[in-house]
């Protein structure tokens, strides 16, 4: 920490910075030198200053007592302005106002009580001017979070005038100065190209350092890069985990891109059901891109709760708040015509706003749109201009596409070597695809030396940046041990899983084979038929009838699946001829049975599994075994529990049949347990084995077949046991 100029000094240095901020010159703000007011900073900023953020009582006391603890006398002060959800702006007021000019953190907390709502996001109201001119106080007597905060509304273009390298210049001094949100915001600024050249390694490295210090939000957005592959050693899982303990801390941020992994089955298993509300959670604290979210969930059609019309909606309020991703998609609709009249010059209108507003995506759509002719006039000259204006602000799909332009002469000179330089600068932005196209490069050694660990690290990239293919690729490299990488069937199973997520038909297909084979995952029928079933869906034509042969041993599966879920399952004796004679003679929950006749009455018995088998041709079996204790001589007894399908003549949905059965464990005589019955009979009297004191049926109320014949087995006793 640098110390504070004496008081002389920091007069004439205040002086000079109002002049500097008038000039729009560069600034000198300081490092904070106190504690306790560096501490009340940080809590006042989660309480109510930063964007998304939501109420959490017990982290507000522990971050106010501890900068109380370091000597803050305004922290100590903390519940004064609390409401029913967290910190009140209206109360601050009350609380700070008197404090602003002498005290410049007060000046900041005023700053917000006229800029923000109460979610901490900057609103374009009548005293927002208001508000930069406290921050302007504050920032002029070096006070580093105040310089910040004029950054941030220049860059928002709130209270100020929207300006890119103004706001730079406030941020860096504010990160400079030891404001570690200045950093986020600079970061912010490099990764969209906003007033200066696009850098996304330094945008990942700002990140990483606010996030080090408390910044939630770079948390969140260091966890977007890791998972892009900008980051080293980061995986979609990885990320999925940290927007989980950022969502747990109330960081809208942290919520909307979990609800995104969870819409996309990345990293975690696809559930639209729980995306929508991680969504809507995020909306609700005020992240835009949580609105955002549920809009692009409900034009999916992965919500019951909403159409595209409902998405339109939310898109147009979205994009007039300055979102251009919600214009994109907007134009979008109105190109297409879904939940709103089709009309292109409108929709291109809307393509237009975002790329104007300075959104790269945006012009890199309008460079797709007349390199087509798609709702305008074909003009490759322009396509040409827009994707080199989307790839300059650190868009990787605008450098990907325009190397397509280069790679294959169209609109521009043909040139092999300037493609590669644009797919390269699109693959470190974490384009997916381009990595792949690198990736393919270095296997055949074409244009650059062989290198296949080099090609699978661009690869694992590509996947990460969302290109399906990618990961099919490198999770074949690990399942084989190809050159280059290790063998590791389990992670190429995770990478088929990412590749089947993104909707990769030879990833779900290769997915489906490991589940089939149980090589790199555990053997799981009913998962192959579904990877199956998936693969064929995206245009995987072999995979289509892949799943015939299996079909039965996925349905198997079911009943196994099922076994023990009943905790209710009961056996009662039947007699047709004495039917007031019934009694209960066997109580089971899950694999438990509580017998209370036959000859192991008075035990409760937990059956031993000795595995699972199939048999195929014409008819198909299936069956497990068992163990249990023999009874009344001891010893152990083995039977098993069967499934049969006829191929030949029954079609597949026609299993399972109305019945399962078990030999008898002496003669040729078998159980048969009859599902729609739920009773459990032989198919001929028994020389050897009777069900307990004689009864010729046993009926059974909520089991499952298995757990049926189980207990029909333990109560049975056969002569010579």
């Amino acid at each position: 920490m640098r110390p504070h100029a004496p008081s002389s000094l920091f007069l004439a240095l205040a002086c000079a910075l109002l002049g500097l901020l008038g000039a729009g010159a560069a600034l000198a703000a300081w490092p904070d030198g106190y504690p306790g007011r560096v501490a009340n900073m940080d809590a006042l900023r989660w309480d109510m200053g930063y964007p998304g953020v939501g109420d959490d009582p017990g982290r507000t006391k522990v971050m106010y007592d501890k900068a109380c603890g370091l000597k803050s006398s305004s922290a100590c002060s903390w519940e004064s302005w609390q409401g029913a959800t967290g910190g009140d702006l209206a109360k601050a007021e009350d609380f700070f106002g008197k404090k602003c000019p002498s005290d410049p953190q007060s000046c900041v907390v005023m700053g917000w009580t006229k800029s923000r709502d109460a979610t901490g996001a900057l609103v374009d109201s009548p005293t927002a001017k208001s508000g930069y001119a406290y921050f302007q106080k504050a920032c002029s007597k070096a006070y580093a979070p105040a310089c910040t905060s004029m950054g941030e509304m220049h860059l928002a273009g709130i209270g100020a005038t929207k300006s890119y390298s103004q706001a730079l210049k406030l941020v860096n001094e504010g990160c400079k100065a030891e404001d570690y949100y200045g950093c986020y915001l600079e970061g912010t600024l490099y990764e969209g190209g906003l007033g200066v050249t696009a850098d996304i390694n330094k945008a990942a490295a700002l990140y990483a350092k606010a996030c080090k210090n408390n910044v939630p939000m770079a948390c969140v957005q260091h966890a977007v890069m890791m998972e892009k592959g900008v980051v080293k050693g980061g995986s979609a899982q990885k990320s999925a985990e940290t927007y989980g303990q950022y969502c747990k801390a109330k960081v809208a941020a942290g919520c909307y891109n979990l609800g995104r992994l969870y819409s996309q089955g990345r990293g975690v298993e696809r559930r639209p059901d729980v995306a929508i509300g991680l969504y809507k959670q995020a909306c609700d604290a005020g992240e835009l891109l949580g609105c955002f979210g549920m809009a692009i969930t409900y034009e999916s059609g992965d919500s019951s709760e909403g159409d595209a019309s409902d998405a339109a909606g939310i898109y147009e309020k979205t994009c007039n708040t300055g979102h251009g991703e919600a214009c994109i998609r907007l134009g979008k609709l109105y190109m297409k015509g879904r939940g709103v009249a089709k009309d292109d010059k409108i929709g291109v209108g809307f393509i237009q706003r975002a790329c104007d507003a300075g959104n790269a995506d945006g012009c890199d759509v309008l460079g797709q749109l007349f390199e087509s002719g798609n709702g305008v006039e074909m003009n490759l000259s322009k396509a040409t201009t827009h994707y080199t204006k989307a790839c300059d602000s650190g868009e990787g799909r605008g450098c990907y596409h325009l190397g397509k332009l280069y790679q294959v002469g169209k609109g521009v000179g043909q040139n092999a070597a300037k493609a590669g330089e644009l797919f390269q600068q699109a693959c470190a932005t974490g384009h997916g695809t381009s990595c792949g196209l690198l990736a393919r490069a270095y296997l055949t050694g074409d244009g650059v030396k062989e290198d296949p660990a080099k090609a699978a690290e661009l690869l694992e990239k590509g996947c990460r940046g969302g290109d399906g293919e990618s990961c099919a690729k490198v999770g074949g490299m690990y399942q084989n041990g190809a050159t280059g990488v290790t063998k590791d069937e389990p992670r190429a199973v995770g990478l088929y899983q990412e590749a089947c997520a993104l909707e990769s038909g030879i990833g779900c297909f290769t997915l489906g084979k490991a589940y089939e084979t149980g090589v790199g995952a555990e053997q799981s029928f009913k998962l192959a038929i579904g990877a199956y079933k998936d693969a064929c869906k995206f245009g995987y034509e072999a995979a289509c009838d892949a799943g015939g042969t299996i079909a039965f041993q996925a349905n198997f599966q079911t009943i196994l699946e099922n076994k023990f879920e009943s905790n209710m399952c009961q056996l009662w004796s039947f007699d047709p001829e004495k039917p007031d004679k019934t009694a209960l003679v066997a109580d089971v929950r899950g694999n438990a049975f509580m017998m209370m006749d036959g000859p192991r009455k008075g035990q409760t018995i937990t059956p031993t599994s000795l595995g699972t088998s199939f048999d195929t041709g014409k008819i198909f079996k299936g069956y497990t075994k068992w163990t249990g204790p023999g009874g009344k001589k001891g010893g152990e007894i083995s039977f098993s529990h069967y499934e049969t399908w006829n191929s030949a003549e029954d079609p597949i949905d026609a299993f399972p049949s109305d019945e399962a059965y078990s030999n008898d464990r002496d003669g040729d005589t078998r159980m048969i347990f009859l599902r729609e019955e739920e009773q459990v009979q032989r198919n001929a009297p028994s020389k050897t084995c009777k069900f307990g004191s004689g009864y010729p049926v046993i009926t059974t109320e909520h089991c499952s077949e298995i757990q049926a014949l189980i207990g029909a087995q333990l109560l049975t006793s056969c002569k010579g046991e």
